[in-house]
């Protein structure tokens, strides 16, 4: 074994970056499957939007098919100007889109409706949210399915779905993140007083002191029975990797569900904004934060207090603003 600085000199020209084909045919001279897979994989092209692509791992194994989700799928016009935040945008939505199924169908599986809206609301709050969960595939799921469940919003801080033992010290970082360890350990409360932990085989949700989501008997009276739907196909789910879903599961409401709420605690965000007009003719919306909490029931009050003041929420008011600014709805 060569450290990297012995590469460096065994190779001072950057030999080491062969191309795809000459490690291809090495490795099906000396039959190394794994390496054939990965170059394979690697020499692919992406396909285009609203394109499918085949690819076949070895000759002997099933081919895997990927369907790439469509502009007008993702919720924007065909014809949309790929400028910087609008290309973002779709960025973002394509993410969430891929996570979508799979993600949202394990963590109903593995989490009664309390808990999800629970971790939902820590992470909407910008709360440091620690999932523990021993197995890599269900702890994976259960952190990459909080991408999906808060759009319109996106995380706007650390994500980490495995967090190795050896970085446990990253929690004491002072900022909002969401992260997956595999075992709890015992100072855990004491690196975070802004903890929500989440013990994924136990469906225990502990957090600090946190208001309840607006609306949120409304809000479970909807969920409650597609949640029902998707919990009951645990037994079966058991039995496949957490990435393979059924029927039931790919047709699900749940996201739709959730995507409608939340849209909903923005969409009077034009009542509540002042525009000025400059001298140069630039327009400029400001939100009345106060207003906008007024407009909230007083039972709902105290999240909506502490929401606005996100990044989260910011970033999504910003570029609602920005497009009243525009003169678009």
């Amino acid at each position: 074994m060569a450290s990297e600085d012995e590469d460096d000199e065994l190779f001072p020209n950057h030999e080491r970056d062969y191309g795809d084909e000459l490690i291809m045919e090495w490795a099906r001279e000396n039959k190394n499957d794994l390496l054939q897979i990965v170059c394979g994989y690697h020499a692919l092209l992406l396909p285009q939007p609203g394109s499918e692509l085949v690819f076949q791992p070895l000759e002997h194994l099933q081919a895997i098919e990927y369907g790439r989700p469509s502009v007008a799928a993702l919720g924007f016009l065909e014809n949309l100007d790929y400028f910087e935040a609008a290309e973002a945008k779709l960025i973002a939505a394509e993410e969430a889109f891929a996570l979508s199924i799979w993600t949202t169908a394990t963590i109903c599986r593995v989490l009664s409706l309390e808990s999800v809206l629970a971790m939902v609301a820590g992470v909407l709050l910008e709360k440091q949210v620690v999932v523990v969960c021993p197995n890599l595939g269900l702890l994976s799921a259960a952190v990459l399915s909080l991408v999906p469940l808060i759009r319109p919003f996106q995380w706007q801080s650390l994500l980490l779905p495995i967090l190795p033992a050896r970085m446990l010290d990253f929690l004491d970082a002072p900022v909002p993140f969401i992260v997956g360890i595999q075992q709890k350990f015992a100072d855990l409360k004491m690196k975070t007083s802004n903890l929500v932990q989440v013990n994924v085989l136990k469906d225990q949700v502990k957090i600090c002191h946190l208001p309840t989501l607006p609306r949120h008997k409304e809000l479970v009276a909807k969920l409650g029975p597609i949640h029902a739907r998707l919990s009951r196909e645990a037994s079966i789910a058991k039995r496949h990797p957490v990435y393979r879903c059924n029927e039931v599961q790919l047709h699900s409401e749940f996201l739709n569900v959730m995507r409608c709420y939340l849209e909903s605690l923005c969409s009077d965000l034009r009542s509540h904004t002042i525009t000025s007009v400059q001298s140069n003719n630039d327009r400029v919306s400001l939100l009345l934060k106060d207003s906008f909490i007024d407009s909230f029931s007083s039972r709902d009050r105290p999240f909506v207090k502490l929401f606005v003041d996100t990044q989260l929420f910011t970033v999504l008011s910003d570029s609602r603003l920005s497009s009243f600014e525009n003169g678009y709805s």
